[in-house]
């Protein structure tokens, strides 16, 4: 499928445009002028902040949406919001409890920044400066996007059981990797707020071109027209989306070798 057909390019950040160092390589880059060039809309899908996202974005490219939290934010190019889902404080409250912690590092997702209980510097690393939460039991916020625990897989396996078993439908549970289980509120994801963003913009799903690497990136490929799966993606995903085309690893520039593709 050619240029002609992609009027959007959307794409996860963490394990598909970035590379190993989580930066934008130079081909990558390159890649996206191009893109730009040719007058396609660019937009990011992340589990990450939106704050963190814009911190990526070269300022030399136009300055793109960004659906953000696995889809509980999506700001406009110009920043300004278009959608949010929140976390009630009853279900913060219960995603808080330590019994369901255990030995986890959590993070908790706020408009502004990003809070974290027992943050290691393994977990940092992904957070960046986060403030601490002293008190699990007597946290409130209004404004939690989601929460993030993060552990092995051996630690975060009776976690996800136990939100699978307790909260059922209340919310929306994904993995980013395999050591970051993430949960949002109900009906959040990619491609939910994916659907939203094509709506605003007027562009089809058909015509949307999308890049994903994990699990929680299966949505918004589901609902793109043109979706990508990486080389170094989930195995998991490979199996649910076994139609997608797999192109190159993210550490040797596999987005901007499929956009050159395309746009030749």
């Amino acid at each position: 499928m050619g240029v002609d057909a992609m009027k959007l390019m959307v794409s996860d950040l963490d394990g598909t445009l970035l590379n190993e160092n989580s930066q934008l390589a130079p081909e990558t880059h390159a890649a996206l002028r191009q893109v730009a060039a040719r007058g396609i809309a660019m937009a990011v899908a992340t589990g990450r902040h939106e704050r963190q996202a814009r911190l990526l974005w070269p300022d030399d490219l136009p300055a793109v949406p960004v659906i953000s939290a696995n889809g509980a934010r999506v700001h406009l190019a110009d920043g300004s919001l278009l959608f949010q889902s929140r976390l009630s404080q009853d279900l913060i409250s219960r995603l808080l409890r330590p019994e369901l912690v255990r030995d986890t590092e959590l993070g908790v997702y706020r408009d502004d920044c990003i809070m974290a209980y027992h943050s290691k510097r393994e977990y940092s690393h992904y957070t960046g400066q986060v403030a601490e939460i002293a008190d699990l039991a007597g946290f409130a916020a209004d404004d939690v996007s989601k929460v993030i625990y993060c552990g092995t897989p051996e630690q975060l396996k009776p976690v996800e059981l136990d939100i699978a078993r307790d909260f059922g439908d209340e919310v929306s549970m994904t993995y980013s990797h395999v050591c970051y289980l993430e949960v949002m509120a109900p009906g959040v994801n990619k491609g939910s707020a994916l659907a939203l963003l094509l709506k605003h913009l007027g562009v089809k799903a058909d015509d949307c071109a999308a890049f994903g690497d994990n699990l929680n990136d299966a949505e918004m490929l589901q609902l793109a027209g043109l979706p990508h799966v990486m080389a170094n993606a989930h195995p998991e995903l490979k199996r649910r989306l076994p139609d997608v085309p797999v192109i190159g690893h993210h550490a040797a520039g596999g987005v901007a070798k499929r956009l050159l593709e395309m746009l030749a």
